[in-house]
């Protein structure tokens, strides 16, 4: 499995019938251990390292295997991905290089159908059925895609080294996927099998594990901060201390805990589109999560006396210490109107309000420890 293995045409069983029989037994393999994804590299190679002895085949096709496994783990998962979400990803060595007139550009080979090699049927069954098609190698405009939000599974179509390669990128991305290795190496006229590809293209039916999409939740999440996004949630700023108040609450930061609120919403829900109803609920406890990190961070340069935060100044350096406060102040009431405005059962609610307070209740004791330690220190215990 180590990047540094030498990836040739011999780590590919040379027949069709040893290729589907790995294939059976490791669906087989797969379901009977409701193996889920994503799997790790070590995962995989422990599990390999199994199926291929279950399969009475030789340890070179470890690799292999590692792309059969990983295909058999997140087919329900691409499966249950609609057709127009789905980005079919072929090499260009597919071509014909004698006949093909296809020219390039930035997003790969546009392929003109004229039945010189196989890359025209495969690109036509998928585009048929609502597919995004590249013709083309290298993971940048595939994970431009990703990050739009358009693309939810990926099909693609490469050899063993590049498939070994991009695994960890598309991994981190959170994108399910299958994997078809070509069955020649070299960047010319290879080959593939066919009828796999066309079985995953058309692939329907799977039972989605609510894989969701990292880079269209972050995206969400930045979106409620701008300014149209906090007007449509708060309100548009009615006052001067409204308005210095979504200044800030728009201000650049990680925005980690909007973002987990969001993600652990469509975690809890398999993730599901949430109704609008249950949008709007979703963004107002966001925001009130953000709402009260941010209430914290103006008190905190208060008590730390911070001149700079986010490359600038302070809100007491801006505006001065009653102001400040005073801003500091409207942040937690907003936080905790958002959650009073929240459509949700009455102990629904009261839940969420307990669950502020507690959290609001702690962090000004962890603060006051700090700060009463500041004015006699001793030393820390554990």
């Amino acid at each position: 499995m180590s990047s540094s293995d030498s990836i040739t045409q011999e780590s590919i069983p040379p027949t069709l019938e040893q290729r589907a029989g790995l294939r059976g037994v490791i669906a087989e393999y797969v379901a009977a251990r409701r193996l889920a994804a994503p799997l790790d590299i070590d995962e995989l190679a422990g599990h390999c390292a199994a199926v291929l002895a279950a399969a009475g085949m030789d340890r070179k096709y470890l690799n292999y295997a590692a792309v059969l496994v990983n295909n058999a783990v997140w087919r329900d998962s691409v499966a249950a991905v609609p057709f127009d979400r789905r980005l079919l990803l072929l090499p260009r060595c597919l071509r014909n290089a004698a006949v093909c007139q296809a020219e390039m550009d930035e997003f790969g080979l546009n392929c003109t159908s004229c039945g010189g090699c196989i890359i025209g049927q495969l690109r036509q069954e998928a585009m048929e059925l609502g597919y995004v098609v590249l013709v083309a190698e290298g993971t940048p405009v595939v994970m431009s895609l990703v990050a739009s939000g358009k693309i939810e599974a990926i099909i693609g179509v490469s050899c063993l080294a590049t498939l070994e390669r991009i695994f960890p990128v598309i991994v981190a991305a959170s994108v399910p996927g299958i994997a078809i290795p070509l069955l020649r190496d070299g960047c010319v006229n290879t080959s593939v099998d066919i009828d796999w590809i066309m079985d995953a293209i058309r692939a329907t039916g799977g039972e989605s594990a609510g894989w969701l999409s990292m880079e269209s939740m972050r995206r969400q999440a930045d979106d409620l901060f701008s300014p149209e996004g906090l007007a449509d949630i708060l309100g548009a700023p009615a006052n001067e201390t409204e308005r210095i108040a979504h200044d800030w609450l728009a201000l650049s930061g990680k925005r980690w805990r909007p973002f987990l609120a969001m993600c652990a919403y469509h975690a809890c829900n398999a993730g599901e589109h949430a109704a609008n109803g249950d949008a709007r609920n979703i963004n107002k406890i966001a925001l009130a999560v953000e709402c009260f990190h941010k209430a914290s961070l103006v008190h905190d340069d208060i008590e730390d006396n911070d001149s700079l935060r986010y490359g600038q100044k302070t809100l007491h350096e801006q505006y001065g210490l009653p102001v400040a406060l005073n801003v500091g102040d409207l942040l937690l009431g907003e936080g905790y109107r958002m959650i009073a405005e929240c459509d949700v059962p009455p102990a629904c609610k009261e839940r969420m309000l307990a669950a502020a307070v507690a959290g609001h209740r702690c962090l000004c004791a962890g603060q006051g420890d700090e700060l009463l330690w500041m004015r006699n220190p001793k030393p820390l215990t554990v």
